[in-house]
């Protein structure tokens, strides 16, 4: 059996060669028709856990800064994104979201990110909290001052931090603004 090891690492201290593996695994995960650009200056800020054997890379996601503006008041999340795993059903995701969860709550801070409702189970199993039809909630604006709605039917993942952010907005309608579309 192979030892399963974790990684976590800045974006701008991977090898090119791990970021175009990890491109060609969104694309085939998440059906994009052509894979993120494996740039290392977008994705310098972005915290990667990579969870590998000596065949590479098995399962991977990010942690990344998003800035929230929500009833007046700015808030420093963590955006929880690009969860994927090579193989389904091995452990792999389970591995990686348990190494998310530790860094997320070591660290105090509020994470939220978006997943489709088959997936609930799963991130639940690995310690988040859902939010259902929060989605609807967060907008983007784009650079020209427009507000952008989410056309997925996602649910919301989190964990809670220190800002106590999610509780002020699950008591709450108002609308959170996003620097940036959804992660």
């Amino acid at each position: 059996m192979q030892e399963i090891n974790l990684k976590v690492k800045m974006g701008n201290k991977l090898p090119i060669q791990a970021l175009k593996q990890i491109s060609e695994i969104w694309k085939n995960a998440f059906g994009a028709i052509r894979p993120p650009k494996p740039d290392r200056k977008w994705y310098a800020k972005h915290i990667f856990f990579i969870v590998y054997d000596s065949s590479g890379i098995l399962s991977v996601g990010t942690l990344q800064t998003i800035k929230i503006n929500f009833l007046d008041k700015k808030y420093n999340i963590l955006g929880i994104g690009g969860i994927a795993s090579l193989i389904k059903k091995k452990g792999y995701g389970k591995i990686l979201m348990a190494a998310m969860h530790n860094y997320i709550i070591k660290k105090r801070k509020t994470a939220i990110g978006f997943c489709s409702n088959d997936n609930n189970i799963f991130y639940e199993k690995c310690g988040f909290k859902i939010a259902k039809d929060l989605v609807k909630q967060f907008l983007y604006i784009n650079t020209k001052g427009k507000l952008i709605k989410n056309k997925r039917d996602d649910d919301v993942i989190y964990l809670s931090g220190k800002d106590r952010f999610m509780e002020k907005v699950l008591y709450s309608k108002e609308k959170i603004l996003l620097t940036r579309p959804h992660w």
